[in-house]
């Protein structure tokens, strides 16, 4: 029995270990990530009658984070990714779509995370405000921002105090309004539409 309580202690103390390294004071965490964004359908219209269904394929995106500590809870999130995908018109369910032309999506966001639990494990939720940026690579057609915004939730994994995975799933709002007026010409409308998709990814997180 005696033999086995150094070892019982040295066990425990090896457990205890990982624990108190884990409970770190609030860092910085930087974290480049790549996942794939669902398809999406705007229901656009505008004042000369052009209702369309416009498409945006699901692909792949990358993008990277940066989240600075407010608490042990609380952190700002600086937020941007890239989606190049292609964009078509929708005809309908008998019909095929109509691909115009490839487009790259941008999203610059920045707010708030959300995480309990200061261990190993600790899962959150985020949300976030700012642009979406749409660059079509279509001839005489330039970008344009639209303002948008993010709900999510996921976890972080840390294997270390200063690296961990994080796995992000999450959900984009752009509202696409666009209002133009040539004064020269006398031409003038509103159009609108809203741009929603989901995506899911996965990120190393270096924190320091």
């Amino acid at each position: 029995m005696r033999r086995a309580l150094p070892a019982l202690t040295l066990l425990i103390s090896a457990a205890l270990v990982p624990a108190a390294a884990f409970a770190q004071p609030a860092r910085v965490e930087l974290t480049p990530f790549a996942g794939y964004r669902s398809e999406a359908t705007v229901d656009s219209s505008s004042d000369l009658g052009l209702n369309r269904n416009v498409r945006f394929d699901s692909s792949a995106f990358y993008g990277v984070a940066l989240d600075i500590p407010l608490t042990h809870n609380w952190q700002i999130e600086l937020l941007a990714n890239r989606q190049k995908t292609s964009l078509r018109f929708d005809h309908g369910l008998l019909s095929p779509a109509q691909k115009l032309g490839d487009i790259t999506l941008d999203y610059y966001q920045a707010g708030f995370l959300y995480q309990w639990g200061r261990g190993q494990v600790n899962p959150y939720v985020v949300v976030t405000g700012g642009a979406a940026r749409l660059d079509p690579d279509f001839p005489e057609v330039t970008a344009e921002d639209y303002f948008a915004g993010s709900l999510g939730a996921g976890v972080k994994v840390f294997f270390s105090p200063n690296v961990g995975l994080r796995f992000d799933a999450r959900g984009y709002w752009t509202n696409l309004q666009t209002h133009y007026d040539d004064r020269s010409r006398h031409d003038r409308y509103n159009s609108s539409g809203d741009l929603t998709t989901g995506e899911g990814s996965v990120g190393l997180i270096i924190a320091f």
